[in-house]
């Protein structure tokens, strides 16, 4: 878009010193380049705009509105716009008809007689063509200049043909009747340059009572246009709903003046202004002109007033430093905001021209104020982040520290089942089907049951490989649902209780040449407990479920609680799933197990700020010393050792029957200096001692 100097000085009172240059850097609307016109004759400098920097500001489409911005910019007072009363003619009735309330607002028009098509004076032409566009005859360009100056597109009919279309010569008249409605299916017309369309019903036209004169906000009718011979006009000044001209005009490929404005959504005030002005110039430049009728002014437009009440601390609140309030007031009034002082409460009311999806939030006024204040007033800053560790979660880290010792050292797999299990599932562990939840729209009619356990859907895991591998190691990590047990609120502000979900780790291990299942079952325990680095009891269990053995089961307890249970799969429950190995399981309820044993500070520490010093040390015991037992014998013998980690375990006819060998890692810091071999010697000798008073053991040279 292309921008007079000297026309935007018109209405704003700049200092000499300031430059086009000046002008284009502040208003920050990606200009393109500056250049002279004194070819025309004009001492002027034109500012050619990047169009898509005016996208959101239909305000900014003409010289009045850049001018508001240049006035509110260099504080200075912008010259009111003033137009002259249209006095009513009473030569003819004009009737305007709005079928189309939605896609056309608002609908001016007066018919104006007595005119002469003819040129322009050459001021009115050299500013037209100082701004891109070419001199057609006087009444063309009246509305081409009072676009450009306000923005708001115009058109001129003849008169004779809203009359009566097969005329062109004279009013057959005196009732003109515009008709503001949708196109009809496959309707013809015809462009001011010639081009033959057929309209769809989505298009909006202006028509009199037997064919469109205009397709509405994008071009006039051939027929209808002004020519030499027109003597009586009828201008239209109106206002249409954007999305709709923008289809149109994309639809027939006609990207005009009149519809890149239509379509950023204008204000139906200006249309008051706008056709003022056009009769005010008509009767200036034809003096034999006059205003032939009322003024039929249509449409339901008055719902575009915005009022908001902001605090007036919002301003710093939003901008992060305090701008004084007068200047935010000064600066909003010379934008046209009108402002009413409430008790710590600005009352601010949009102007017309920035309530067309513009400035509709708080938030728009305080960009508004910043905007001209000057962004690069805004003193850079980081914002205070406070650096604080998060809440921790429990369940979180025990799960990484049971699936580290599983997985990384014990070498299970871990699996990832489904939440839901069959009927027939239920019924093979023998289990009470009453209690499963059963789910109203299941992904599987096969399986329309939440898992009260994980050990259904591994043994199902277990039956598909077991053939293809020695042993199976295979753990899950997953929630169960236990509907006799209340757990969290459905919401937040609800009474409604969900199911019990805890968080369960469930391992199952079997091998074809392995009778003795239970005892990798109770390794897992005791691995997690010693990595957790708390006691526990295995005790029979009070409760055998129908699918534990009843001789080889047991509870696991910590501090008196039941946080799980070790047991071999029933012999029966076996047979009826067609699994013939012996498969032992632990069940360790993660919720409940966090709470007890997990110990922060046990997981974050620093670095040892002087060296470690390892010793391994291999000890045979009786199978029935446990790695926990050791382990906890082990960490009271001196402060200076401060890790232990079992590395091998090993049974055979080299160690002798009743017997097994444990290979262990031990691990020597101190916190204050570097060790020195005979303190790691002596301490050695203790750990060696103790094994062998408690345990009985010997060490494996």
């Amino acid at each position: 878009m292309l921008v007079s100097f000297n026309w935007l000085k018109q209405f704003v009172n700049l200092p000499d010193s300031v430059t086009p240059q000046e002008v284009a850097e502040h208003l920050n609307l990606s200009t393109v380049e500056v250049e002279g016109v004194k070819a025309l004759g004009l001492d002027d400098a034109v500012l050619e705009i990047d169009n898509k920097s005016l996208s959101n500001r239909p305000d900014l489409w003409g010289h009045y509105g850049l001018a508001r911005e240049v006035a509110a910019l260099w504080r200075k007072k912008l010259v009111d716009y003033k137009t002259e009363k249209i006095k009513a003619g009473r030569n003819f009735k004009l009737k305007v008809e709005i079928k189309e309330p939605l896609a056309c607002p608002r609908y001016l028009a007066v018919a104006v007689s007595g005119v002469k098509v003819g040129a322009s004076p050459n001021w009115l032409a050299q500013k037209l063509q100082a701004v891109g566009l070419r001199s057609v005859n006087n009444i063309v360009d009246i509305t081409n200049y009072v676009m450009l100056e306000l923005g708001q597109p115009m058109h001129a009919f003849d008169a004779d043909c809203v009359a009566n279309p097969k005329s062109q010569s004279r009013v057959l008249g005196t009732n003109l009747k515009i008709i503001v409605r949708r196109a009809e299916k496959e309707e013809e017309f015809v462009t001011l340059d010639n081009q033959k369309l057929k309209l769809s019903e989505d298009d909006l036209v202006i028509a009199n009572e037997e064919k469109p004169l205009a397709l509405a906000g994008v071009m006039g009718g051939l027929e209808s246009g002004v020519t030499g011979a027109t003597q009586t006009i009828i201008f239209e000044s109106a206002n249409f709903e954007p999305a709709g001209i923008r289809r149109t005009s994309i639809k027939y490929g006609l990207r005009t003046d009149s519809s890149m404005r239509f379509e950023k959504s204008l204000d139906p005030q200006q249309c008051w202004w706008a056709l003022q002005k056009a009769v005010a110039l008509t009767l200036e430049l034809v003096p034999s002109a006059k205003v032939a009728s009322d003024v039929a002014d249509k449409g339901d437009w008055s719902g575009r007033q915005i009022a908001l009440d902001i605090p007036v601390n919002f301003f710093e609140h939003k901008i992060g430093f305090n701008i004084p309030l007068k200047e935010v007031k000064e600066i909003l009034t010379n934008l046209g905001f009108e402002l009413k002082d409430k008790k710590n409460i600005l009352a601010v009311k949009v102007p017309s021209w920035r309530a067309t999806k513009d400035v509709i939030l708080a938030e728009d006024v305080v960009e508004e104020v910043l905007r001209i204040y000057g962004f690069n007033r805004v003193a850079g800053s980081l914002p205070s982040l406070p650096i604080v560790p998060p809440e921790a979660n429990k369940l979180r880290q025990m799960e990484h520290l049971t699936r580290a010792c599983l997985v990384e050292s014990l070498g299970y797999t871990e699996v990832d089942n489904y939440s839901f299990v069959s009927l027939a599932q239920v019924e093979k562990l023998g289990g009470e089907v009453k209690k499963y939840l059963q789910l109203d729209n299941p992904l599987s009619k096969e399986k329309p049951l939440l898992r009260r356990n994980l050990l259904a859907n591994l043994l199902e895991n277990v039956l598909m490989n077991i053939e293809n591998y020695p042993e199976l190691r295979l753990v899950e990590f997953g929630k169960t649902y236990l509907a006799e047990e209340k757990g969290l609120r459905a919401a937040k502000n609800s009474d409604e209780l969900l199911p019990r979900q805890d968080s369960v780790l469930t391992t199952v291990f079997v091998a074809k040449k392995n009778n003795h299942p239970f005892a990798e079952a109770r390794r897992v325990v005791e691995e997690i407990m010693a990595k957790a680095r708390e006691d526990f009891k295995i005790e029979p269990n009070k409760k055998i479920k129908p699918w534990q053995h009843p001789e080889r089961a047991g509870a696991v307890l910590v501090k008196g609680q039941e946080v799980g249970a070790v047991y071999e799969l029933h012999p029966l429950v076996a047979g009826k799933v067609g699994l013939e190995a012996r498969l032992g399981v632990a069940e360790i309820n993660l919720d409940k197990l966090s709470e007890l044993v997990l110990d922060h500070s046990a997981f974050y520490k620093s670095l040892p700020a002087y060296p470690e010093a390892q010793r391994d040390l291999a000890v045979v015991v009786k199978k029935a010393i446990t790695h926990a037992q050791i382990l906890a014998a082990c960490h009271k013998i001196d402060p200076l050792l401060s890790q232990v980690e079992l590395f091998d375990a090993y049974e055979g006819a080299t160690i002798g029957e009743g017997y097994k060998s444990l290979a262990y890692h031990f691990t020597f810091v101190n916190k204050e200096r570097t060790l020195t071999t005979a303190e790691v010697d002596a301490v050695m000798v203790k750990i060696i001692k103790i094994l062998s008073d408690k345990f009985a053991a010997q060490v494996r040279r």
